[in-house]
């Protein structure tokens, strides 16, 4: 009877099995909570937002028009201004991400190679990224101002200490063939210390020893930066690129704080033309449509994207 009453008695867990338990069941609860997170501000707006695209949706209105591809064939084919505004969009792209990856690789060559104050260098590139965009675009408004910002005023006192004659006042923000360019340059000031890290940390796990190998063997700074150090930074160079280009067609903030996407609709990006459409004009439906279009597109360019760098990776290993 001992012997069958010990067999029938249920064993006491113990302390590890509990602490286990409850690791396992926090990690669960954790796991529920992003997922719910996720179908909540991603999967379901997601799915709503390409039902809405085939309608003339209009949300005080208690039936909704079916149109089909009608929202599309309108962006691809009758709507002058979503090209104009796909191509701002690109032009935008194309200027931050080249600039701005050339640039913060010498960046993050020069800061590699110092010694000293390297923590104060990089804390001081990275400074722009953690300022609000709002509030950076403003202060640049400021500098574009065309009498009295800080950037024409430097122009003229340079004039006027070399004895020049005064130059006229340049619209950086205000004329069609500079005001794209100025964005341009405000955008690689805010993004450069995000790239600048991605490359610095890309550089400081080359091992040294690769570059002690190639000085024995009497290759010189440039032999080895084109050797060694580029193709083993491509796969940080491939992401930087990669996202640069998808941050970049998805830009909003400085074209609709500093210029309203002017002037004569040459900062108009994608995003804003969207917005316009979706907020303004409260043409709900033809906005989702552009934002699929604009979605497929970063979609194919990534994969582009990726497979070329990707191959030039191998080639370069």
């Amino acid at each position: 009877m001992a012997f069958l009453s010990r067999l029938l008695r249920p064993e006491a867990a113990s302390p590890h099995r509990i602490r286990l338990a409850g690791q396992n069941a926090m990690i669960a609860g954790a796991i529920v909570l992003a997922a719910a997170y996720f179908l909540i501000w991603t999967v379901f707006p997601f799915i709503y937002t390409f039902i809405y695209s085939f309608f003339d949706w209009q949300p005080l209105r208690p039936t909704q028009e079916f149109l089909g591809l009608d929202n599309y064939a309108e962006a691809l084919f009758k709507d002058q201004r979503f090209w104009l505004a796909m191509g701002n969009s690109f032009e935008f792209a194309f200027g931050n991400v080249v600039l701005g990856t050339v640039i913060c690789l010498l960046v993050a060559v020069m800061i590699n190679s110092v010694k000293r104050f390297q923590a104060f260098l990089r804390a001081s590139y990275f400074m722009p990224t953690v300022t609000g965009m709002v509030a950076v675009a403003l202060v640049w408004e400021f500098i574009y101002q065309p009498r009295f910002g800080i950037l024409n005023t430097s122009i003229f006192a340079t004039a006027d200490f070399l004895n020049l004659p005064p130059p006229p006042e340049i619209g950086w923000l205000t004329r069609p063939q500079h005001a794209m360019n100025s964005l341009i340059l405000f955008g690689f000031w805010k993004f450069l210390g995000v790239r600048m890290i991605i490359l610095l940390a890309g550089l400081q796990n080359i091992p040294q020893t690769y570059y002690e190998a190639a000085q024995i063997d009497g290759a010189g700074a440039r032999a080895s930066f084109f050797r060694i150090t580029l193709p083993l930074l491509m796969p940080a160079l491939s992401f930087v690129v990669v996202v640069g280009v998808i941050n970049s067609l998805q830009v909003f903030v400085p074209m609709y704080v500093m210029t309203a996407g002017g002037p004569l609709f040459s900062t108009t990006t994608v995003v804003l033309l969207l917005y316009e459409k979706t907020f303004q004009l409260f043409r709900f439906g033809y906005g989702a449509a552009i934002s699929f279009i604009l979605f497929a597109i970063i979609m194919l360019m990534t994969f582009v994207q990726l497979r070329f760098l990707r191959s030039s990776w191998d080639i370069g290993a």
